[in-house]
């Protein structure tokens, strides 16, 4: 067997000659990038299985690759180290600028510098000093040493997960965002909300300075005081780099030694710079932040990173699995009494996630604390729904009345129900319920680690808590037509027809909250209750993205359902969000069960068989780059443009019902909103062509579209464009039309029909009629039924698939 130093020579030879998917130019960067992790995990894979046992394989292919990147980065000091890292790793930007950074950079700095300082044998002072340039060739010589060592991570935890555990894929997901991802929400959000958690309590925030001797506001000012310093001092290397190279262009003489040794020094100055030039002192945040010199020392004291005790193989094997001490620690000590900032990513989420697990050490003012984080999430949540719906009926933090035992619910008379529930919000418009529950619970740093049983502690407290508490509304809306509320009564909601539930967490989980699938598969929600799970800041930029109400619907009936997220992968909410707006989120339903659930519908065609068996899942990549900079340019002017859902003519229409507040203007501005862009158009133009074309015999024009592309009966609508002819009163005209719309609604068993009426002399929108009850009929309308044509003769159509819907630009 060769020695393990030939093995790691070998090794790193096979790495720099590890085959390149082929691309496009004009390819989607983050799609390049998944195809060539997915081409270079299968050659890991290959490798691993081509001599002995793949487990031993697995294990010493790992424990090599950390132990080469420790001795590579054990060899430079460890703040030189992490910003010639951060300057090969990051892209360069100017200020506010994004860039499609696929893969990002912030996981290789962390694990580098990470591994460099883990289990160090020499004293930082007695380093030897770098000779140009050598740094910059081993960061770029170790990139596919790093990629390698979470490739070799992410196969460990595959093979050593349980495949009969309830979580099910879950856990892969966490560990992946653990280690990729960097701030799912805006990272000035993330310090805003970590503000109002900690400081604006006034118990807290006492506790906090009386413990710690600093707030959380001050906290984020020195951390952020750190990384401007250091920022401003890149951008003066950076001018002076460029008025350098500039001076040596310009320069003359035969002197070429003395020409590259200026050289040498202004590239090591920019891309090589000495610890003092990268590092801030105490002093320096002093002056820059206002505070005292006791202040600014504990909150860098408290941040900074200590891994003395650790092996760099325990470094990395925590650090993969998602335990990352920079994500807690995010400041990095020269040893000189100098400090750095390795990323300002992890600012907000060390300051709330440290300054939290103090106060949990205080159980008087964690009860406290507690109830108040509770509390800023419910306001929250109220503050962003009310932006969306500002005319809705709003209940918020009340109690109701459930069955405690079966009997009681067999029994099915609400006044003897005993147990008493509680709802966060009840948010009501017309003939739709939003049952909206808060989840204040975090996240825990164990979950976060890889901890499976604490995630599912976690997850239950955060979705499944939350999925019930809200079914419980919605079965009493459905079951029983209404609630009974303490100290109220009962309060009649017959006339509802959709309810849509939400559990919003004031933690972010990415890919869990956006894998609804696989949430129902591991039993953390009811396939018959399916809510949607989203994080507090998410939640608030869709709120802020959201032009009209009916989009938001729209996306809700489309979200929640469970084929959604087996058909659309993300890890994101808003990418699934944006990619609603791009083309839809639409899956395509089973023809044969659609036809189940409406009769009247024709057999499917073999090509509409064919497209629905054709559906395979995609994966969604980021979408976020436009939303990126609309959000970093909101002080500025102009401002980036908002990502916005494609306009098409109907929308002025869905704007008039909203603006008229017509009865089900919500409801049937969604229906309106789901077919593509040529059913949108087709919708628009009803009314013109009926119009256009008056009746000779002055009878008045009428066209009955069924939308009938669900599976399930309750979900179809039967849209009637009609125009009132000159001759009958209004109210006649009325009474038949409603007439028609019940006796056709229970003739083809849809329970939702909506009449857009014309007048026919001034061509203007009259009104809109709503029927939500067709299932019984009274006389008129058992007459009008009686003059329908067959059911079977009616020529209908599904809502054109929606996935067709051409991208925005």
């Amino acid at each position: 067997m060769a020695s393990k130093s030939k093995r790691l020579k070998a090794r790193a030879k096979k790495r720099r000659h590890l085959p390149k998917v082929q691309t496009t130019a004009q390819a989607d960067p983050y799609v390049e990038f998944i195809a060539q992790s997915a081409g270079t995990l299968q050659s890991l894979i290959a490798d691993l299985n081509t001599e002995g046992d793949f487990e031993e394989n697995l294990e010493r292919r790992f424990a090599d690759c950390v132990e080469e990147l420790a001795a590579i980065g054990s060899r430079f000091t460890p703040v030189r180290l992490a910003e010639t890292a951060r300057l090969a790793y990051f892209p360069f930007t100017q200020a506010d600028e994004i860039v499609a950074n696929r893969d990002g950079g912030a996981w290789r700095v962390e694990l580098l510098v990470l591994l460099a300082m883990a289990g160090r044998a020499q004293d930082e002072a007695v380093i030897s000093s770098a000779r140009p340039n050598e740094m910059s060739a081993a960061i770029q010589e170790v990139m596919p040493l790093l990629d390698e060592v979470t490739n070799l991570a992410w196969l460990r935890t595959v093979r050593t997960t349980d495949p009969d555990s309830s979580l099910g894929s879950l856990p892969l997901g966490v560990q992946g965002a653990e280690v990729a991802m960097r701030n799912s929400s805006y990272a000035d959000v993330l310090q805003a909300t970590a503000v109002e958690l900690l400081d604006s309590n006034p118990a807290v925030r006492t506790a906090l300075e009386s413990g710690l001797g600093f707030t959380a506001t001050e906290a984020l000012i020195v951390l952020n005081a750190c990384h401007s310093a250091q920022v401003e001092d890149l951008n003066i290397r950076g001018n002076r780099f460029a008025q350098s190279l500039t001076e040596l262009n310009e320069g003359s003489g035969d002197d070429v030694p003395g020409l590259a040794a200026v050289a040498a020094n202004i590239l090591m100055s920019m891309f090589e710079p000495s610890a003092e030039q990268v590092t801030v002192s105490i002093s320096d945040l002093v002056a820059k932040t206002g505070l005292s010199s006791e202040r600014v020392g504990r909150v860098t004291s408290f941040f900074t990173l200590d891994v003395s005790g650790i092996t760099a193989l325990e470094a990395a094997q925590r650090f993969v699995r998602g335990d990352n001490p920079w994500r807690r620690s995010p400041l990095l000590s020269s040893g000189a009494g100098r400090l750095m900032l390795l990323h300002e990513a992890h600012t907000g989420p060390a300051v709330r996630e440290r300054l939290e697990e103090y106060l949990k050490s205080k159980h008087d003012v964690w009860d406290i604390y507690a109830k108040h984080r509770g509390e800023v999430l419910e306001h929250r949540v109220l503050r962003a729904v009310q932006r969306i719906l500002p005319s809705a009926t709003y209940r918020n933090g009340f109690e109701f009345f459930v069955p405690a035992t079966e009997a009681q619910k067999e029994a099915g008379s609400v006044e003897r129900y005993t147990k008493r529930v509680e709802c966060d919000h009840l948010v009501l418009v017309d003939d739709v319920a939003f049952v909206i529950e808060d989840k204040a619970v975090a996240f825990s740093a164990l979950s976060r680690s890889g901890k499976t049983t604490r995630q599912l502690g976690d997850l239950r407290r955060i979705i499944t808590n939350a999925a019930e508490q809200a079914g419980r509304v919605r079965s009493g809306i459905i079951n029983d037509g209404g609630l009974r509320i303490h100290g109220e009564g009962w309060v009649d909601l017959t006339h509802i027809r959709e309810v849509h539930t939400i559990a919003v967490s004031l933690d972010d989980v990415p890919t869990v909250f956006t894998a609804t699938a696989e949430l129902v598969d591991a039993g953390l929600i009811d396939l018959d209750n399916v809510p949607w799970t989203v994080s507090l800041h998410d939640f608030e930029l869709i709120a802020e993205l959201v032009d009209r109400p009916a989009e938001f619907l729209l996306y809700l009936r489309r979200r929640r359902d469970p084929m959604t997220t087996v058909m659309f992968v993300a890890a994101d909410e808003l990418d699934l969000f944006l990619y609603f707006y791009e083309a839809g989120l639409w899956v395509e339903p089973d023809p044969v069960l659609v036809k189940e659930a409406f009769p009247f519908l024709p057999d499917p065609s073999p090509g509409t068989l064919r497209r629905f068996r054709q559906q395979t899942p995609a994966i969604i990549t980021s979408r976020t780059d436009a939303l990126d900079r609309w959000h970093l340019t909101r002080d500025t002017n102009p401002r980036a443009p908002k990502p916005s859902m494609p306009s098409t003519s109907i929308m002025a229409l869905i704007d008039e019902l909203h603006r008229r507040e017509s009865y089900g203007w919500l409801s049937v501005g969604a229906t309106l909103l789901s077919g593509n862009v040529t059913a949108q158009e087709s919708f628009a133009r009803n009314a013109k062509n009926l119009l256009d074309n008056p009746d000779p015999l002055g009878r008045g024009r009428s066209m009955t579209v069924p939308i009938a592309g669900s599976v399930n009966p309750e979900e179809g609508w039967l849209l009637v464009w009609a125009v009132k002819p000159p001759g009958p009163s209004l109210m006649v005209w009325e009474t038949h039309l409603r007439s028609y719309m019940k006796a056709k609604g229970h003739q083809l068993r849809i329970p939702r029909v909506a009449a857009l009426a014309y007048d026919e002399v001034t061509r203007e929108l009259i009104a809109m009629y709503y029927e939500g009850e067709t299932s019984a009929l009274d006389p008129s309308s058992t007459a009008s039924l009686q003059r329908l044509r067959p059911a079977s003769s009616f020529q209908s159509r599904l809502p054109p698939s929606a996935k067709h819907r051409p991208r925005s630009t």
